[in-house]
């Protein structure tokens, strides 16, 4: 009887092994892909600009769109998918539909496909099934996007990435909702991969 308990136990180590693998994902790779999705789920930190700026942007899981921030300096904190300190920009406008351009780290805030871009509030929430055009990713849509207040030289970030978190969950079963493991930017099921 203990051999076949012991004997099952490992044949669900080796059918989990095996999976991972399948998977195009390595164990290290696996783990790697875990660690990325988990730092993706939330920002939240201080903007510090070296000239005076607004923000102020609230967006409630595209129910409620209100406001603009238009922030061009450093971030601090937990976003963008990274620990500590980074580049940060923000454009976000709207009231009740809207558009959001985000930027972290290595970005060209006048080329596109280095941005976060989507459309927020209603507009956002219809086009959860993607654009074609990559207009909109998962990787804020739905979400909670708070650039506010950021007034003169410093402000608040508080971003709730809900398909991210779902990504992170859901991950642990090998699949990436997000479509965003090994690159940059998720993309949604269907969706052409044209930003990187």
């Amino acid at each position: 009887m203990e051999a076949g308990s012991r004997l099952r136990k490992l044949a669900v180590v080796a059918g989990a092994v095996v999976l991972l693998m399948s998977q195009g994902c390595a164990v290290g790779r696996y783990f790697q892909c875990r660690g990325e999705d988990f730092a993706e789920i939330m920002d939240i930190g201080v903007t510090v600009t070296k000239t005076p700026q607004i923000g102020l942007y609230w967006n409630s899981l595209d129910l409620l769109v209100l406001g603009y921030s238009d922030v061009d300096g450093y971030f601090a904190g937990w976003g963008g998918g990274q620990f500590g300190v980074t580049r940060h920009y923000n454009n976000c406008y709207g009231a009740i539909v809207g558009h959001e351009k985000v930027g972290w780290g290595k970005f060209n805030k006048d080329d596109p496909k280095t941005l976060y871009m989507r459309y927020s509030g209603l507009l956002g929430l219809a086009s959860l099934a993607g654009t074609g055009d990559n207009k909109t990713t998962p990787d804020y849509t739905p979400a909670c996007v708070h650039f506010f207040p950021h007034i003169g030289y410093v402000g608040l970030v508080w971003n709730a990435r809900w398909t991210e978190m779902l990504d992170f969950i859901v991950g642990f079963t090998t699949i990436d909702l997000a479509g965003d493991d090994g690159h940059r930017f998720g993309k949604w099921p269907g969706q052409r991969r044209v930003r990187e």
